[in-house]
Order: C-alpha cells, then sequence, then structure tokens
C-alpha cells in the first residue's frame, strides 16, 4: 500500500473555495508535541551505568532524552516521506531506493529498543511505537517488490 498525500485536494462542495494547504506533517508535530508534554521523566538525557558487552569496551549507555526520540523519529520521518516521494516519481534507480530502505530499516532498529524504554500508556511511546512499526512495514514491502 502507498501513502497517498491528500492535502493537495480541493473540497468538492459548491462555492467552495480550496484555502491554502497546511505545511505537511504540522498536526502530527503538535500531536508529537503534546505527547512529549505529557510524558514523566524524559526531560533530561543522563549517563546510566551498566554491564557493557563482552569485548566493546563500552563502559556506559546513555538514556535519551525526549528532544533526542524526537529528532530520531522526525529524522526517520523524514525518509520515510523522500522515499515516497521518490516513488512516485517515474524512473528511480533501484540502488536508490534500496539504500533509502536500508537507512529507514537502521533508523527503526536504532528506535525501537529506545521506545520499549518508556512508560506503559505513555502517549510518546504510542506514537514513536507506530512510527517504528510503519518504517519497518514500509521496508518488508520494499523488499517483497510491492513498489517496483
Amino acid at each position: 500500500m502507498k501513502i497517498q498525500r491528500t492535502d493537495h485536494r480541493h473540497p468538492l462542495g459548491p462555492g467552495a473555495k480550496p484555502g491554502a494547504p497546511e505545511a505537511a506533517g504540522s498536526r502530527f508535530r503538535d500531536f508529537l508535541r503534546e505527547a512529549v508534554a505529557e510524558t514523566p521523566g524524559l526531560s533530561k538525557p543522563g549517563i546510566v551505568g551498566s554491564i557493557p558487552p563482552a569485548g566493546t569496551g563500552l563502559a556506559h549507555v546513555r538514556v535519551t532524552g525526549r528532544d533526542e526520540l524526537l529528532s530520531r523519529a522526525d529524522a526517520l520521518l523524514g525518509i520515510l516521506e523522500s522515499l515516497q516521494n521518490a516513488l512516485s516519481g517515474p524512473g528511480l534507480p533501484l540502488q536508490d531506493a534500496y539504500a533509502s530502505v536500508r537507512a529507514i530499516e537502521d533508523r527503526a532498529e536504532e528506535l525501537a529498543p529506545l521506545v520499549d524504554r518508556l512508560p506503559e500508556g505513555d502517549a510518546l511511546r504510542d506514537c514513536l511505537n507506530r512510527i517504528v512499526i510503519t518504517a519497518t512495514v514500509e521496508a518488508i514491502k520494499f523488499r517483497r517488490g510491492d513498489f517496483l
């Protein structure tokens, strides 16, 4: 299933004049900001000591704050939108599409464990989880050949 933009369409009613379309993603950004404002305990990133994986030499695991989670989610959404725009145009080289899908998979894999750290029932967790699921599904659909 391709994601189609609908913000460029005009109302069909008689005498209705189309207004200026809203910026893409403006309503989503408002929703995301509301979800972040409601999330307690994620205001500041910090350092948490942990046992590093064998052979890595890592001594600390960084706990991510709201702003970093939002910037990662926004970057993932940006890659998804650029792939959508590229797929809607003619003649997208397969190597470019594959590179975009690989970047989507990488960003989703980075974001998934961070989402799991958020408390259950948190609006930000639900929103970020949907973003990760959407990115994963779009990558699977590309690999399956739905866009070719």
